[in-house]
C-alpha cells in the first residue's frame, strides 16, 4: 500500500467517477484503475462496486474511506512540514499554551523570535489545561505557558514566573458593579456566576470557586469550558464571570473589575531542566523581557 494508491482511492470515493478522478490527479484513467486494483488485491477487499454505468463504494470501502482520509491528510501535512523545515530552518521549538490564555503577548514573542532566531521553526500548539500538561510531561512540548502549581511537582522542570495574576469579575458595562473599583465575594450573593470548568483548571483557580460557593449560598453557578464561551454567556445575560485576569480578553462591551480575594496565581513559562538547547534559552529570555517591559 502506498500514498498514490490511497490518493486514487480517496478521490475516487469522493467523485465516484474514474475519468474525473484521473483529471483531478493529473493522470490517466487506466492508471487510476491500476492503482485501485492493486490496492484491493493487497487488502483482499472489494472497495468499489463498478460497472460501465456507475461506481459506488462497498460497505468496506465506506469504512476504509472514513479512516484513511484522515490518515492521508496527516501524511500530506507531515510531508509539507518536513519540506518546509528542511528548506528554511535548522532547529525547532514546540510551544504549548492553554486555550483560555489571553493571546496578547504571543504575537510579540513570535515577532521577536523571528527577528532574533529566524532559523528556528516555532511550532505553536493550543491545548486545554490537562492535555498541555500531559504533552509536556511526555516531552512532546519543549516549553509551555502555565500556572506554577501545574508544574511545580513535575520532575525535570524549570519554571520562570512572568506575572502574578489576580481574580476579577467580568460583566456587562451596564451592570451595577461596572462602575466600582473593586468587588467583594459577599457582593456576589444572589448573582448568577459563570466560572471556568474546574475539571479543566488547576486547583489555584478552583479555590475561589469553592470559596464563592461557601460564602454565597444563594448564588447560581454556570460552568464554562473556555473564556470565549464565558464571554458569550455574559453577553447573553446569563451572569457575570469570575476568572484570573491573565486569561481575560479586552472587549468594549464588557467591564473587568478586580475581585478582593487574597490568593493569587503565579503565571509563567516552564521548560525541561535537562533541555540545554540555546533556542530554548533564547525563547525564555525573549518572553521574560517582553513581560517585564509591559504590564501583565
Amino acid at each position: 500500500m502506498n500514498t498514490r494508491q490511497l490518493e486514487c482511492f480517496t478521490k475516487l470515493a469522493e467523485t465516484l467517477n474514474f475519468s474525473r478522478t484521473a483529471k483531478c490527479l493529473y493522470t490517466t484513467q487506466p492508471s487510476v484503475t491500476y492503482q485501485i486494483n492493486a490496492l484491493e488485491n493487497e487488502l483482499k477487499l472489494k472497495l468499489f462496486l463498478r460497472n460501465k454505468r456507475r461506481v459506488e463504494l462497498t460497505s468496506a470501502g465506506k469504512v476504509f474511506y472514513d479512516d484513511i482520509r484522515e490518515v492521508l491528510i496527516k501524511i500530506n501535512i507531515a510531508v509539507t512540514k518536513a519540506k518546509n523545515y528542511s528548506q528554511n530552518f535548522n532547529s525547532s521549538l514546540s510551544v504549548g499554551y492553554d486555550s483560555n490564555i489571553n493571546m496578547g503577548y504571543i504575537p510579540a514573542i513570535l515577532r521577536e523570535c523571528k527577528r532574533k532566531q529566524p532559523q528556528i521553526y516555532i511550532y505553536l500548539r493550543q491545548f486545554f489545561y490537562e492535555g498541555k500538561i500531559v504533552k509536556f510531561s511526555n516531552y512532546k512540548l519543549d516549553v509551555i505557558f502555565t500556572v506554577k502549581e501545574s508544574v511545580v511537582n513535575l520532575p525535570d522542570v524549570n519554571y520562570r514566573e512572568l506575572c502574578i495574576s489576580h481574580f476579577v469579575c467580568v460583566l456587562p458595562v451596564n451592570h451595577p458593579f461596572a462602575g466600582r473599583k473593586t468587588v467583594e465575594i459577599k457582593d456576589l450573593q444572589a448573582q448568577s456566576l459563570i466560572v471556568l470548568d474546574p475539571l479543566k483548571r488547576p486547583s489555584e483557580m478552583v479555590c475561589i470557586q469553592n470559596e464563592i460557593q461557601v460564602q454565597c449560598t444563594n448564588t447560581h453557578i454556570y460552568f464554562s469550558d473556555s473564556v470565549a464561551t464565558a464571554y458569550a454567556m455574559i453577553k447573553g445575560d446569563m451572569g457575570i464571570a469570575v476568572m484570573p485576569d491573565f486569561v481575560c480578553q479586552t472587549d468594549n462591551g464588557l467591564a473587568i473589575i478586580p475581585l478582593l480575594f487574597e490568593p493569587s496565581v503565579s503565571y509563567g513559562i516552564a521548560w525541561h531542566a535537562s533541555d540545554t538547547k540555546q533556542e530554548t534559552k533564547k525563547f525564555i529570555d525573549i518572553t521574560t523581557n517582553l513581560y517585564l517591559n509591559k504590564d501583565c
